[in-house]
């Protein structure tokens, strides 16, 4: 599957927003069912992430504003429980699934009974990472996911929360009338410290994890729950040949990390092409597949979230009925 066809070049030169194209053509070319079921899981992993890497270097140096693009979509993502229907409703968040997930979803769900009422990608947080999405699109303070079954800004909104620390834990899932509920699991997050998350193989590993992970979520919320199963953030694959070509002095400016908040005593870095800054939050990130070096184990890892790329930025979005 080739990347520069004359269809994409033409959606790459034209003006316009180009963030719509590019999800279309990530959900139903790149990260497809089709290629999912055709192809190994490590193939589906290495060869969609070298796609992603070829469109990205494109945009980097055609097309800069898609960037502008897809950190205005982030800041403006609403809450997450903000604009919900009427009917109870449960919120499931695989904490670092990506858009490389939705096929495995989408085929679970077909497996389980559920209906698929809408397939789609949110946004993660600025910076894309677990915390700021708790502060940003949950309850406004910056804390760890674990803590969320006892924060009482969620308890006055009638939003019941359940923590899943790995695949295996499971709880009783109950709800009272008129509340909402939020499931949060650790999965797959948790696991990309593991020795295994150096290599692609990692990604075939998850899989059926990832079953045994829905067995104990999806599965368990009451009937007559709408269920959005969505992701705090995604992750970047940093395999051989799949980091950008051009210099990595901006990780220099941000301590070897992907993002970083400045404090009010410190200077915000100068605008480059290569970072995306916002100044009201004094916050930088990496743009795109620039890839930083950090020191002791954290340099060895291959999948890594924080920055401004589209697979750290786009996270899945699916809306289930039980059928």
């Amino acid at each position: 599957m080739g990347l520069l066809t004359g269809d994409l070049l033409k959606c790459l030169m034209k003006p316009g927003p180009r963030q719509p194209w590019v999800v279309d053509w990530l959900l139903s070319s790149v990260w497809s069912p089709k290629r999912f079921g055709s192809v190994p899981p490590e193939n589906y992993l290495a060869e969609g992430e070298k796609l992603v890497h070829e469109l990205e270097e494109l945009l980097s140096a055609a097309a800069q504003r898609f960037s502008d693009e897809l950190a205005a979509a982030a800041v403006q993502t609403k809450p997450l429980f903000d604009g919900l229907p009427d009917h109870q409703t449960a919120v499931i968040v695989f904490d670092g699934a990506s858009l490389r997930e939705i096929p495995l979803f989408l085929k679970l769900a077909e497996q389980s009974g559920f209906r698929v009422i809408e397939s789609s990608v949110s946004h993660a947080a600025v910076p894309s990472k677990t915390t700021d999405f708790v502060e940003q699109r949950l309850i406004g303070k910056p804390v760890g996911p674990k803590d969320l079954p006892h924060r009482k800004e969620l308890k006055e909104r009638g939003i019941r929360v359940w923590y899943f620390d790995a695949p295996i834990r499971t709880n009783q899932i109950h709800a009272s009338a008129g509340e909402n509920l939020l499931l949060w699991s650790a999965f797959p997050d948790v696991t990309y410290m593991d020795s295994g998350a150096r290599f692609a193989k990692h990604f075939a590993e998850l899989q059926p994890l990832f079953e045994t992970v829905w067995k104990n979520t999806v599965m368990q919320v009451p009937r007559g729950y709408r269920i959005i199963i969505t992701s705090d953030h995604g992750y970047i694959f940093f395999g051989a040949g799949l980091e950008s070509t051009r210099s990595d002095e901006v990780c220099g400016l941000l301590d070897q990390d992907r993002a970083k908040k400045f404090g009010p005593d410190e200077s915000l870095p100068a605008e480059h092409p290569d970072l995306q800054i916002f100044p009201n939050r004094r916050l930088a990130m990496v743009r795109g597949r620039i890839k930083n070096r950090p020191q002791g184990m954290a340099g060895n890892r291959v999948y890594r979230h924080g920055g401004l790329s589209i697979m750290e930025m786009l996270t899945p979005w699916l809306v289930l009925e039980k059928e």
